[in-house]
C-alpha cells in the first residue's frame, strides 16, 4: 500500500507540474496573440510622442501604415523619417535635405518584425505586470549591442514606450494622444526627396 501512494504522489505532482507549465504557455500565447491583434491595430494610425536622450527633449507624430513608418518630429527641429523593413530616408526640412539609409542593418529591423510583421523572435522576452506588458530583446550589431524595449499598458493594450540602450547612450520615447486615421494620401509614405529639382 505505502508503494502505491508514493506512486500516487509523484504522479499527481507530475500532473500539477504539467498543469502549471500548460498554462503558462498559454498564458504566454494569449498575450503574444493580443499583441499581435494590438499591432495590426495600430495601421493607418497615428500617435504623438515625446522623444529624449537624456540630454535633450523632441516631439512630434508617427503615423504607423501598412508597409512604412513616418515620423515627423515638430520640435525643437523639423525633420521627417520615413522607414521601411529594408530602407529609410531622413528629411531635414530646414537644411532642404534628404539622406538615405540602410533600415535592415540596424536595430530599427526589430521593430518591423514586430509591428508590420507581427513577429517576435526566439529571443524576445515577454513580461507581464497586472499594468503592463514588455517585450525586451537584444541586438548585435557589427559588434554594437543594443537592448530594446517595447512597452504597452496592459488591459486595454497601448504601445505607451520603447528604449534603446546602446553602452552609455539612450533613447526613449513616450507615446499618447492615438487616432485612427481614416486613410493616407497616396505618397504620404513616399520615399522620394521633396526638396529635388
Amino acid at each position: 500500500m505505502l508503494e502505491k501512494d508514493k506512486c500516487l504522489k509523484k504522479i499527481n505532482l507530475l500532473v500539477i507540474f504539467l498543469i502549471i507549465c500548460f498554462s503558462k504557455n498559454l498564458v504566454a500565447e494569449n498575450i503574444s496573440a493580443k499583441l499581435i491583434n494590438y499591432n495590426k491595430s495600430l495601421k493607418n494610425s497615428s500617435a504623438l510622442f515625446i522623444q529624449t536622450n537624456g540630454e535633450s527633449v523632441e516631439e512630434g507624430v508617427i503615423y504607423f501604415g501598412d508597409e512604412r513608418i513616418k515620423i515627423d518630429y515638430i520640435k525643437p527641429t523639423k525633420l521627417t523619417l520615413i522607414l521601411s523593413e529594408k530602407k529609410g530616408v531622413y528629411i531635414n526640412h530646414e537644411l532642404k535635405e534628404s539622406q538615405y539609409f540602410n533600415t535592415n542593418k540596424s536595430y530599427v529591423r526589430v521593430f518591423f518584425k514586430i509591428f508590420n510583421k507581427n513577429k517576435f523572435t526566439d529571443k524576445s522576452n515577454i513580461t507581464v505586470s497586472e499594468n503592463t506588458i514588455q517585450i525586451s530583446e537584444s541586438v548585435d550589431l557589427d559588434n554594437n549591442f543594443y537592448n530594446i524595449k517595447i512597452m504597452y499598458e496592459n488591459d486595454p493594450i497601448k504601445l505607451r514606450k520603447i528604449k534603446v540602450l546602446n553602452g552609455g547612450e539612450m533613447l526613449d520615447l513616450g507615446f499618447f494622444n492615438f487616432n485612427i486615421e481614416k486613410k493616407f494620401r497616396k505618397n504620404f509614405f513616399s520615399m522620394v526627396d521633396p526638396y529635388l529639382h
